[in-house]
Protein backbone atom coordinates (compact mmCIF):
# COMPACT_ATOMS: atom_id res chain seq x y z
CA UNK A 1 0.00 0.00 0.00
CA UNK A 2 1.26 3.68 -1.05
CA UNK A 3 1.99 6.22 1.72
CA UNK A 4 -1.40 7.85 0.10
CA UNK A 5 -3.78 5.19 0.44
CA UNK A 6 -2.26 4.33 4.15
CA UNK A 7 -2.79 8.05 4.62
CA UNK A 8 -6.31 7.90 3.49
CA UNK A 9 -7.27 4.75 5.43
CA UNK A 10 -5.84 6.19 8.34
CA UNK A 11 -7.70 9.61 7.92
CA UNK A 12 -10.92 7.27 7.34
CA UNK A 13 -10.51 4.77 10.80
CA UNK A 14 -10.22 8.48 12.41
CA UNK A 15 -13.30 9.91 11.40
CA UNK A 16 -15.30 6.83 12.28
CA UNK A 17 -14.45 6.13 15.78
CA UNK A 18 -16.03 8.92 17.18
CA UNK A 19 -19.06 7.16 15.09
CA UNK A 20 -18.73 3.83 16.04
CA UNK A 21 -18.73 5.03 19.74
CA UNK A 22 -22.52 6.52 19.02
CA UNK A 23 -22.97 2.57 18.23
CA UNK A 24 -21.16 1.43 21.60
CA UNK A 25 -23.40 3.65 23.38
CA UNK A 26 -26.54 2.79 22.19
CA UNK A 27 -25.41 -0.82 22.84
CA UNK A 28 -24.39 -0.32 26.14
CA UNK A 29 -27.86 1.97 27.26
CA UNK A 30 -29.88 -0.60 25.35
CA UNK A 31 -28.54 -3.64 26.18
CA UNK A 32 -28.76 -5.05 22.94
CA UNK A 33 -26.25 -6.22 20.49
CA UNK A 34 -26.01 -5.18 16.75
CA UNK A 35 -24.44 -7.68 14.14
CA UNK A 36 -22.00 -6.82 11.78
CA UNK A 37 -24.61 -6.21 9.28
CA UNK A 38 -27.17 -3.99 11.39
CA UNK A 39 -23.85 -1.87 12.74
CA UNK A 40 -23.20 -1.02 9.22
CA UNK A 41 -26.82 0.12 8.08
CA UNK A 42 -26.70 1.92 11.97
CA UNK A 43 -23.73 3.81 10.59
CA UNK A 44 -24.89 4.36 7.47
CA UNK A 45 -27.35 6.86 8.87
CA UNK A 46 -26.43 10.78 8.99
CA UNK A 47 -28.14 11.38 12.05
CA UNK A 48 -25.18 9.07 13.72
CA UNK A 49 -22.57 11.01 12.52
CA UNK A 50 -24.79 14.41 14.07
CA UNK A 51 -24.79 12.66 17.28
CA UNK A 52 -20.90 12.15 17.02
CA UNK A 53 -20.71 15.59 17.04
CA UNK A 54 -21.78 15.99 20.18
CA UNK A 55 -19.86 15.22 23.81
CA UNK A 56 -19.73 11.96 25.15
CA UNK A 57 -21.16 12.87 28.40
CA UNK A 58 -24.01 14.97 26.95
CA UNK A 59 -24.93 12.17 24.47
CA UNK A 60 -24.76 9.58 27.15
CA UNK A 61 -26.97 11.31 29.82
CA UNK A 62 -29.34 12.17 26.92
CA UNK A 63 -29.18 8.02 26.10
CA UNK A 64 -29.99 7.25 29.46
CA UNK A 65 -32.86 9.65 29.75
CA UNK A 66 -34.56 8.39 26.94
CA UNK A 67 -34.30 4.84 27.81
CA UNK A 68 -35.68 5.51 31.12
CA UNK A 69 -38.71 7.14 29.99
CA UNK A 70 -39.82 5.62 26.46
CA UNK A 71 -38.05 2.05 26.85
CA UNK A 72 -36.39 2.70 23.57
CA UNK A 73 -33.77 4.79 21.79
CA UNK A 74 -34.45 5.92 18.63
CA UNK A 75 -31.83 7.74 16.64
CA UNK A 76 -34.08 11.18 15.96
CA UNK A 77 -35.32 11.07 19.71
CA UNK A 78 -31.35 10.88 20.87
CA UNK A 79 -30.54 13.64 18.62
CA UNK A 80 -33.40 15.89 19.87
CA UNK A 81 -32.98 14.87 23.57
CA UNK A 82 -28.96 16.12 23.30
CA UNK A 83 -30.37 19.96 22.03
CA UNK A 84 -33.67 20.02 24.56
CA UNK A 85 -33.56 17.54 26.98
CA UNK A 86 -37.36 16.52 28.30
CA UNK A 87 -38.77 17.35 24.70
CA UNK A 88 -39.10 13.63 22.99
CA UNK A 89 -40.11 12.26 26.42
CA UNK A 90 -42.73 15.07 27.06
CA UNK A 91 -46.42 14.30 28.18
CA UNK A 92 -48.31 16.58 25.79
CA UNK A 93 -51.21 17.08 28.72
CA UNK A 94 -52.84 20.26 30.70
CA UNK A 95 -52.73 21.02 34.12
CA UNK A 96 -56.66 20.34 36.18
CA UNK A 97 -55.94 24.46 36.44
CA UNK A 98 -55.90 24.41 32.92
CA UNK A 99 -52.69 25.90 32.81
CA UNK A 100 -49.23 24.22 31.35
CA UNK A 101 -46.83 23.05 33.72
CA UNK A 102 -43.95 25.36 33.67
CA UNK A 103 -41.85 22.73 32.78
CA UNK A 104 -43.83 22.11 29.34
CA UNK A 105 -43.92 25.77 28.72
CA UNK A 106 -40.30 25.83 29.07
CA UNK A 107 -39.25 23.19 26.79
CA UNK A 108 -41.87 23.90 24.39
CA UNK A 109 -40.42 28.10 24.31
CA UNK A 110 -36.96 26.26 23.46
CA UNK A 111 -38.86 24.10 20.78
CA UNK A 112 -39.46 27.36 19.27
CA UNK A 113 -36.05 28.47 19.45
CA UNK A 114 -34.35 25.27 17.87
CA UNK A 115 -36.62 24.69 15.29
CA UNK A 116 -36.55 28.38 13.82
CA UNK A 117 -32.12 27.77 14.42
CA UNK A 118 -33.61 24.39 11.63
CA UNK A 119 -34.87 26.90 9.07
CA UNK A 120 -31.84 26.20 6.30
CA UNK A 121 -32.56 30.17 4.89
CA UNK A 122 -30.71 32.45 6.83
CA UNK A 123 -32.75 35.21 5.95
CA UNK A 124 -35.70 33.15 6.63
CA UNK A 125 -34.25 32.39 9.81
CA UNK A 126 -33.51 36.16 11.04
CA UNK A 127 -37.28 36.75 10.12
CA UNK A 128 -38.96 34.86 12.21
CA UNK A 129 -36.41 35.31 14.82
CA UNK A 130 -37.34 39.08 14.91
CA UNK A 131 -40.75 38.51 14.34
CA UNK A 132 -41.22 36.03 17.23
CA UNK A 133 -38.96 37.72 19.76
CA UNK A 134 -36.41 35.48 20.29
CA UNK A 135 -32.83 35.94 21.80
CA UNK A 136 -33.84 38.31 25.34
CA UNK A 137 -35.21 40.51 22.10
CA UNK A 138 -38.94 41.97 22.09
CA UNK A 139 -41.70 40.76 18.67
CA UNK A 140 -40.90 43.24 15.97
CA UNK A 141 -43.88 44.70 13.78
CA UNK A 142 -43.27 44.13 10.06
CA UNK A 143 -42.30 47.73 9.18
CA UNK A 144 -39.40 46.85 12.00
CA UNK A 145 -38.18 44.10 10.23
CA UNK A 146 -39.19 45.60 6.37
CA UNK A 147 -36.99 48.33 7.93
CA UNK A 148 -33.68 46.35 9.20
CA UNK A 149 -33.39 44.78 5.66
CA UNK A 150 -34.31 47.09 3.52
CA UNK A 151 -37.35 45.11 1.70
CA UNK A 152 -41.08 45.83 1.80
CA UNK A 153 -43.63 45.42 5.02
CA UNK A 154 -45.48 43.21 2.39
CA UNK A 155 -42.65 41.25 0.86
CA UNK A 156 -41.87 40.40 4.89
CA UNK A 157 -44.98 39.06 5.26
CA UNK A 158 -44.58 36.78 2.09
CA UNK A 159 -41.26 35.83 3.26
CA UNK A 160 -42.21 34.52 6.57
CA UNK A 161 -45.28 32.65 5.58
CA UNK A 162 -43.32 30.96 3.27
CA UNK A 163 -41.20 29.82 6.06
CA UNK A 164 -43.65 28.75 8.14
CA UNK A 165 -45.33 26.82 5.58
CA UNK A 166 -41.85 25.11 4.69
CA UNK A 167 -41.34 24.19 8.75
CA UNK A 168 -45.20 22.86 8.47
CA UNK A 169 -43.90 20.17 5.91
CA UNK A 170 -40.03 19.71 7.76
CA UNK A 171 -38.84 16.67 9.21
CA UNK A 172 -35.58 17.89 11.23
CA UNK A 173 -35.95 16.97 14.87
CA UNK A 174 -36.62 19.91 16.38
CA UNK A 175 -39.79 21.06 14.47
CA UNK A 176 -41.01 17.26 13.76
CA UNK A 177 -41.41 17.30 17.59
CA UNK A 178 -42.73 21.28 18.23
CA UNK A 179 -45.47 20.26 15.30
CA UNK A 180 -46.51 17.17 17.66
CA UNK A 181 -46.65 18.39 20.69
CA UNK A 182 -48.09 21.62 20.05
CA UNK A 183 -51.54 19.69 17.88
CA UNK A 184 -51.60 17.84 20.77
CA UNK A 185 -52.13 20.32 23.42
CA UNK A 186 -53.84 22.62 20.82
CA UNK A 187 -56.47 19.44 19.88
CA UNK A 188 -55.87 19.62 16.49
CA UNK A 189 -56.36 18.38 14.34
CA UNK A 190 -59.90 19.30 16.16
CA UNK A 191 -62.91 17.09 15.47
CA UNK A 192 -65.93 17.84 13.72
CA UNK A 193 -67.35 20.25 15.90
CA UNK A 194 -64.97 20.51 18.27
CA UNK A 195 -65.32 24.11 20.21
CA UNK A 196 -62.99 23.73 22.51
CA UNK A 197 -59.84 24.03 20.00
CA UNK A 198 -59.92 27.77 19.45
CA UNK A 199 -59.85 28.13 23.53
CA UNK A 200 -56.81 25.43 23.72
CA UNK A 201 -54.74 27.57 21.05
CA UNK A 202 -55.53 30.54 22.71
CA UNK A 203 -54.24 29.18 26.40
CA UNK A 204 -51.45 27.65 24.41
CA UNK A 205 -49.97 30.67 22.56
CA UNK A 206 -50.68 32.82 25.75
CA UNK A 207 -48.11 30.24 27.90
CA UNK A 208 -45.55 29.75 25.10
CA UNK A 209 -45.47 33.42 23.46
CA UNK A 210 -46.83 35.80 25.71
CA UNK A 211 -45.15 38.83 24.16
CA UNK A 212 -47.32 38.18 20.77
CA UNK A 213 -50.52 39.94 20.04
CA UNK A 214 -52.88 37.13 20.77
CA UNK A 215 -54.17 36.51 17.09
CA UNK A 216 -50.93 37.17 15.72
CA UNK A 217 -49.80 34.59 18.66
CA UNK A 218 -52.54 32.12 17.92
CA UNK A 219 -52.13 32.13 14.19
CA UNK A 220 -48.13 31.51 14.75
CA UNK A 221 -49.05 28.43 17.08
CA UNK A 222 -51.55 26.61 15.08
CA UNK A 223 -48.91 26.95 11.63
CA UNK A 224 -45.91 25.84 13.88
CA UNK A 225 -48.86 22.71 14.36
CA UNK A 226 -48.90 21.68 10.69
CA UNK A 227 -51.93 23.98 10.34
CA UNK A 228 -52.45 25.47 6.47
CA UNK A 229 -52.48 29.41 6.73
CA UNK A 230 -56.12 29.83 6.18
CA UNK A 231 -57.28 27.24 8.76
CA UNK A 232 -54.86 28.78 11.00
CA UNK A 233 -56.29 32.39 10.78
CA UNK A 234 -59.87 31.39 10.69
CA UNK A 235 -59.21 29.28 14.36
CA UNK A 236 -57.37 33.11 15.68
CA UNK A 237 -60.54 34.79 14.74
CA UNK A 238 -62.68 31.83 16.55
CA UNK A 239 -60.14 32.60 19.30
CA UNK A 240 -60.46 35.98 19.69
CA UNK A 241 -64.36 35.78 20.01
CA UNK A 242 -63.48 33.36 23.04
CA UNK A 243 -61.17 35.62 24.71
CA UNK A 244 -64.01 38.43 24.67
CA UNK A 245 -66.31 35.68 25.75
CA UNK A 246 -64.08 35.33 28.44
CA UNK A 247 -63.65 39.40 29.59
CA UNK A 248 -67.83 39.47 29.86
CA UNK A 249 -67.23 36.23 32.23
CA UNK A 250 -64.20 38.21 33.88
CA UNK A 251 -66.90 41.44 34.54
CA UNK A 252 -69.56 38.93 36.07
CA UNK A 253 -67.02 37.23 38.36
CA UNK A 254 -65.96 41.03 39.57
CA UNK A 255 -69.45 41.07 41.20
CA UNK A 256 -69.83 38.12 43.03
CA UNK A 257 -70.06 37.98 46.94
CA UNK A 258 -67.39 36.89 48.67
CA UNK A 259 -64.42 38.23 47.23
CA UNK A 260 -63.03 40.61 49.67
CA UNK A 261 -62.60 38.07 52.20
CA UNK A 262 -61.06 35.66 49.91
CA UNK A 263 -58.98 38.89 48.68
CA UNK A 264 -57.57 39.51 51.61
CA UNK A 265 -56.71 36.02 52.32
CA UNK A 266 -54.64 35.78 49.49
CA UNK A 267 -52.88 39.10 50.22
CA UNK A 268 -51.90 38.26 53.58
CA UNK A 269 -50.34 35.32 52.36
CA UNK A 270 -48.10 37.45 50.16
CA UNK A 271 -47.65 40.71 52.23
CA UNK A 272 -44.87 38.80 53.85
CA UNK A 273 -42.73 39.18 51.35
CA UNK A 274 -42.78 42.76 50.59
CA UNK A 275 -39.40 43.62 51.31
CA UNK A 276 -39.03 47.72 53.02
CA UNK A 277 -36.24 49.75 52.63
CA UNK A 278 -34.99 51.05 56.43
CA UNK A 279 -36.91 54.45 56.19
CA UNK A 280 -40.17 54.69 54.71
CA UNK A 281 -41.49 57.54 52.44
CA UNK A 282 -44.52 58.95 52.12
CA UNK A 283 -46.77 57.80 48.79
CA UNK A 284 -47.60 59.70 45.97
CA UNK A 285 -51.17 61.25 45.88
CA UNK A 286 -53.35 59.21 43.55
CA UNK A 287 -54.57 62.76 41.69
CA UNK A 288 -50.53 62.58 40.60
CA UNK A 289 -50.34 59.09 39.10
CA UNK A 290 -50.95 58.21 35.41
CA UNK A 291 -50.09 55.37 33.35
CA UNK A 292 -46.73 56.58 31.36
CA UNK A 293 -46.54 53.56 29.05
CA UNK A 294 -49.26 52.84 26.29
CA UNK A 295 -50.53 49.40 26.52
CA UNK A 296 -50.52 47.36 22.96
CA UNK A 297 -54.45 47.26 22.14
CA UNK A 298 -54.09 44.24 20.61
CA UNK A 299 -52.37 42.40 23.20
CA UNK A 300 -54.33 44.20 25.55
CA UNK A 301 -57.06 43.25 28.06
CA UNK A 302 -59.56 45.74 29.42
CA UNK A 303 -61.37 44.47 32.99
CA UNK A 304 -63.63 46.94 34.95
CA UNK A 305 -62.16 47.80 38.07
CA UNK A 306 -65.03 48.80 41.15
CA UNK A 307 -62.36 49.94 43.42
CA UNK A 308 -60.90 52.38 40.44
CA UNK A 309 -64.42 52.65 38.69
CA UNK A 310 -62.81 52.64 35.81
CA UNK A 311 -61.62 50.21 32.96
CA UNK A 312 -57.47 49.00 33.78
CA UNK A 313 -55.63 47.93 30.83
CA UNK A 314 -53.35 44.49 31.29
CA UNK A 315 -51.53 42.73 28.78
CA UNK A 316 -51.34 38.89 30.37
CA UNK A 317 -53.51 36.25 32.33
CA UNK A 318 -51.20 36.85 35.23
CA UNK A 319 -51.10 40.33 35.42
CA UNK A 320 -54.79 40.57 35.69
CA UNK A 321 -54.54 38.00 38.77
CA UNK A 322 -52.72 40.52 40.48
CA UNK A 323 -55.04 43.65 39.22
CA UNK A 324 -58.20 41.46 40.38
CA UNK A 325 -56.25 40.84 43.82
CA UNK A 326 -55.44 44.26 44.54
CA UNK A 327 -59.11 45.69 43.51
CA UNK A 328 -60.52 43.34 46.31
CA UNK A 329 -58.42 42.82 48.95
CA UNK A 330 -59.15 46.17 51.33
CA UNK A 331 -55.64 46.48 53.01
CA UNK A 332 -55.10 48.36 48.97
CA UNK A 333 -56.45 52.04 48.81
CA UNK A 334 -55.82 52.31 45.67
CA UNK A 335 -53.24 51.54 43.08
CA UNK A 336 -51.76 52.96 39.19
CA UNK A 337 -51.09 50.57 36.30
CA UNK A 338 -47.53 51.44 34.72
CA UNK A 339 -46.90 55.11 36.51
CA UNK A 340 -42.95 55.26 36.36
CA UNK A 341 -40.28 54.65 33.91
CA UNK A 342 -37.16 53.39 34.81
CA UNK A 343 -33.62 53.49 33.22
CA UNK A 344 -31.45 50.20 33.35
CA UNK A 345 -28.89 48.77 31.28
CA UNK A 346 -28.65 45.31 29.83
CA UNK A 347 -26.12 43.71 27.38
CA UNK A 348 -24.55 46.96 27.25
CA UNK A 349 -28.08 48.78 25.57
CA UNK A 350 -29.67 51.35 28.07
CA UNK A 351 -33.75 49.95 28.11
CA UNK A 352 -36.45 51.24 29.63
CA UNK A 353 -38.49 49.31 32.00
CA UNK A 354 -42.13 50.16 33.51
CA UNK A 355 -42.61 48.72 36.85
CA UNK A 356 -46.44 46.99 36.29
CA UNK A 357 -47.97 48.71 39.44
CA UNK A 358 -48.32 51.11 41.91
CA UNK A 359 -49.73 50.05 45.13
CA UNK A 360 -50.75 52.45 48.75
CA UNK A 361 -51.72 50.40 51.61
CA UNK A 362 -55.08 51.72 53.70
CA UNK A 363 -52.19 53.12 56.12
CA UNK A 364 -50.28 55.24 53.59
CA UNK A 365 -47.49 52.85 52.55
CA UNK A 366 -46.58 52.72 48.79
CA UNK A 367 -45.50 49.65 46.83
CA UNK A 368 -43.83 48.60 43.73
CA UNK A 369 -45.13 45.36 42.41
CA UNK A 370 -43.33 43.56 39.06
CA UNK A 371 -45.28 40.80 38.06
CA UNK A 372 -43.79 37.97 35.84
CA UNK A 373 -44.91 33.86 36.23
CA UNK A 374 -42.43 32.37 38.42
CA UNK A 375 -40.75 30.39 36.40
CA UNK A 376 -39.35 33.34 34.63
CA UNK A 377 -38.33 35.42 37.82
CA UNK A 378 -34.41 34.62 37.74
CA UNK A 379 -33.68 34.72 33.95
CA UNK A 380 -30.82 37.73 33.69
CA UNK A 381 -32.90 40.62 32.12
CA UNK A 382 -36.06 40.21 35.07
CA UNK A 383 -33.32 40.09 37.64
CA UNK A 384 -32.23 43.07 35.81
CA UNK A 385 -35.23 44.74 35.93
CA UNK A 386 -35.51 43.47 39.68
CA UNK A 387 -32.04 45.12 40.44
CA UNK A 388 -33.77 48.45 38.81
CA UNK A 389 -37.09 48.34 40.83
CA UNK A 390 -35.31 47.58 44.17
CA UNK A 391 -32.52 50.82 43.66
CA UNK A 392 -35.83 53.39 43.08
CA UNK A 393 -37.62 51.29 46.11
CA UNK A 394 -34.43 51.89 48.67
CA UNK A 395 -34.24 55.51 47.30
CA UNK A 396 -37.50 56.66 47.32
CA UNK A 397 -38.87 54.62 50.89
CA UNK A 398 -40.97 52.20 49.00
CA UNK A 399 -41.30 48.60 49.40
CA UNK A 400 -40.87 46.32 46.54
CA UNK A 401 -42.67 42.71 45.28
CA UNK A 402 -42.50 40.54 42.45
CA UNK A 403 -45.33 37.85 42.30
CA UNK A 404 -47.54 36.14 40.15
CA UNK A 405 -50.59 36.89 42.74
CA UNK A 406 -50.29 33.86 44.28
CA UNK A 407 -46.21 33.22 44.85
CA UNK A 408 -42.80 35.39 45.53
CA UNK A 409 -39.87 35.95 44.47
CA UNK A 410 -39.05 35.29 48.25
CA UNK A 411 -40.06 31.75 47.89
CA UNK A 412 -38.33 30.89 45.15
CA UNK A 413 -35.23 32.17 46.65
CA UNK A 414 -35.83 30.42 49.67
CA UNK A 415 -36.93 27.18 48.52
CA UNK A 416 -34.67 23.66 49.68
CA UNK A 417 -32.43 22.37 46.95
CA UNK A 418 -30.63 18.95 46.99
CA UNK A 419 -27.04 19.98 47.77
CA UNK A 420 -26.00 17.58 45.62
CA UNK A 421 -27.71 18.99 42.60
CA UNK A 422 -26.51 22.65 43.36
CA UNK A 423 -22.73 20.95 43.79
CA UNK A 424 -23.06 19.38 40.89
CA UNK A 425 -24.26 22.28 38.70
CA UNK A 426 -21.61 24.68 40.68
CA UNK A 427 -18.73 22.60 39.86
CA UNK A 428 -19.88 22.35 35.82
CA UNK A 429 -20.19 26.05 35.71
CA UNK A 430 -16.70 26.29 37.34
CA UNK A 431 -14.99 24.15 34.79
CA UNK A 432 -17.29 25.57 31.76
CA UNK A 433 -18.10 29.26 32.55
CA UNK A 434 -21.30 28.45 30.82
CA UNK A 435 -24.07 25.84 30.42
CA UNK A 436 -26.12 24.44 27.69
CA UNK A 437 -29.83 22.83 28.85
CA UNK A 438 -27.90 19.81 27.61
CA UNK A 439 -25.36 20.10 29.49
CA UNK A 440 -27.06 20.84 32.96
CA UNK A 441 -29.15 18.08 32.19
CA UNK A 442 -25.84 15.91 31.92
CA UNK A 443 -23.93 17.56 34.60
CA UNK A 444 -26.94 16.64 37.34
CA UNK A 445 -27.76 13.03 35.72
CA UNK A 446 -29.08 10.97 38.44
CA UNK A 447 -30.31 14.04 40.39
CA UNK A 448 -34.51 14.88 40.53
CA UNK A 449 -34.70 18.31 39.60
CA UNK A 450 -36.95 21.07 38.13
CA UNK A 451 -36.78 24.36 36.91
CA UNK A 452 -37.77 25.84 40.24
CA UNK A 453 -34.87 24.43 42.15
CA UNK A 454 -32.59 26.05 39.03
CA UNK A 455 -34.11 29.10 39.37
CA UNK A 456 -33.33 29.09 43.02
CA UNK A 457 -29.59 28.52 42.53
CA UNK A 458 -29.91 31.09 40.12
CA UNK A 459 -31.20 33.56 42.31
CA UNK A 460 -29.04 32.78 45.26
CA UNK A 461 -25.73 32.70 43.38
CA UNK A 462 -26.32 35.64 41.17
CA UNK A 463 -26.41 33.21 37.90
CA UNK A 464 -27.21 34.70 34.57
CA UNK A 465 -30.00 32.26 32.84
CA UNK A 466 -31.30 32.88 29.68
CA UNK A 467 -34.07 31.12 27.89
CA UNK A 468 -34.95 30.88 23.93
CA UNK A 469 -31.76 30.30 23.52
CA UNK A 470 -31.33 28.12 26.88
CA UNK A 471 -27.88 29.84 28.71
CA UNK A 472 -26.62 29.36 32.13
CA UNK A 473 -23.31 31.42 32.80
CA UNK A 474 -21.17 31.63 36.32
CA UNK A 475 -21.16 34.87 36.12
CA UNK A 476 -23.38 37.64 34.54
CA UNK A 477 -22.07 39.63 31.32
CA UNK A 478 -20.01 43.24 32.65
CA UNK A 479 -23.03 45.26 31.43
CA UNK A 480 -25.85 42.99 33.43
CA UNK A 481 -23.53 43.63 36.67
CA UNK A 482 -23.73 47.05 35.93
CA UNK A 483 -27.32 47.48 36.19
CA UNK A 484 -28.88 50.11 38.71
CA UNK A 485 -31.18 53.25 38.17
CA UNK A 486 -30.06 55.67 35.60
CA UNK A 487 -33.36 57.51 34.86
CA UNK A 488 -36.86 57.97 36.61
CA UNK A 489 -39.82 59.86 35.04
CA UNK A 490 -42.98 60.74 36.57
CA UNK A 491 -43.91 61.57 40.17
CA UNK A 492 -40.75 62.83 42.00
Amino acid sequence: MDLDNAAGVMESMSERRPVRSVVAEWEQVTGHSLRPERQEMFLARPVVKELADVSHAVRLAAARRLWAARGQLLLDYWLLDRRCPGASAQTPVWQSSGELAPDTVMILRELITLAVEEVQHPRDREILARRIGLHDQLPQTLEQVAAAFDLSGQWVSQLQNRALGRMSRAAAPATRRLRSLLADLGGLPAAEGESSTPERLLGLSEAVVPSLAPRQAVTLVARLAGVPRACAENLAAEAMTVRVSRRAEERHEAARVGRTERADLRWSRIAGDIRWPGGLWEAPQQRDLQALREVNDDRAGVWFCPKLKRDISYESATELVVIQLLSFTSEILFYQEQPLAVGYEFDGRERTYYPDLLAVTTDGRCILIEVKPLYEVATAINVAKSRALETLCRRRGWGWLVTDGNRTRALLESRPVSPEFAELISSALAHNGELTWPQVCAAAEGCTFDWADLAALVLRNGWDWRHRPYRLKAQPSKSADGVGLIRFDGHS
